[in-house]
């Protein structure tokens, strides 16, 4: 619930600084954080997305909440999902908002990170073999459902077919082309796990749609904190809150809208 990364916990910031501006917020565990070591994720669905729409109705039946404004922050994989989200609940959202949304493929992105951040030092039989490994396990998650697979490598992160299959059949933007909700999509660029391309690929793929607004920062990085120059993971571990002003701007966004 907090998105806890080192000494910083940005889900923690955006919710206490949404709240200060008089905007309500619903944050829980994923139950693969909960139940550790229990098989939950055999899907997005079982994942995350089942989940977050057990909560919408929950929240619809709130006193304290106006159903008729319930918006979806998702950040990363939450961003990624939030337009799934919001096709399944039916009519019951007022507006998704989108930080740090993968665009592309999720093996294309862990390849590209394995990438990024073996080239952060001097490279060594060791990194060459983890980006070599990767490289391969994405291979083998896009023959999934059309080639044998190579056993030798296995998948991505080890998980089911299932979950990958799944990934592989989903398509975010697609999906956000058909919603007429209002979707505010929000990038740093400095994040090197979800970049600039991705933002671009949401731009494009969503350029006619006349209630989305685009922003990106030039300071921020995955986890929304401020820096500059290349982003580093050592950056996560430095304590630094979520920037003011990208909460100011998801707060004047959802009252606006």
């Amino acid at each position: 619930r907090d998105g806890s990364k080192g000494p910083n916990k940005p889900f923690r910031d955006l919710a206490h600084g949404l709240a200060k501006q008089g905007i309500a917020v619903v944050r829980y565990d994923k139950r693969t954080y909960v139940y550790k070591g229990v098989e939950l994720a055999s899907d997005f669905d079982k994942e995350t997305v089942d989940d977050a729409l057990a909560i919408i109705e929950m929240m619809k039946n709130e006193p304290l909440i106006d159903s008729n404004r319930i918006y979806i922050v998702g950040h990363s994989q939450g961003a990624l999902l939030a337009p799934r989200i919001a096709e399944r609940s039916g009519k019951a959202l007022a507006g998704i908002i989108l930080i740090a949304g993968p665009a592309r493929s999720m093996e294309d992105l862990m390849v590209e990170q394995t990438i990024y951040l073996s080239s952060l030092a001097p490279s060594t039989p060791e990194t060459e073999k983890q980006v070599e490994t990767i490289k391969q396990q994405a291979i083998n998650v896009k023959k999934i459902g059309r080639e044998l697979l190579d056993e030798k490598n296995g998948l991505i992160l080890g998980v089911p077919i299932s979950y990958w299959k799944f990934a592989n059949e989903y398509h975010p933007i697609e999906t956000a082309k058909r919603l007429k909700l209002p979707m505010f999509i929000i990038q740093g660029e400095r994040d090197y796990q979800v970049t600039m391309e991705d933002f671009n690929l949401w731009k494009a793929g969503l350029a006619n749609g006349k209630k989305v607004l685009f922003k990106s920062y030039p300071q921020l990085n995955h986890l929304l904190q401020e820096g500059v120059g290349k982003s580093t993971p050592t950056e996560y571990y430095v304590q630094s809150p979520v920037a003011e002003y990208l909460i100011s701007d998801v707060a004047n966004w959802v009252k606006e809208n």
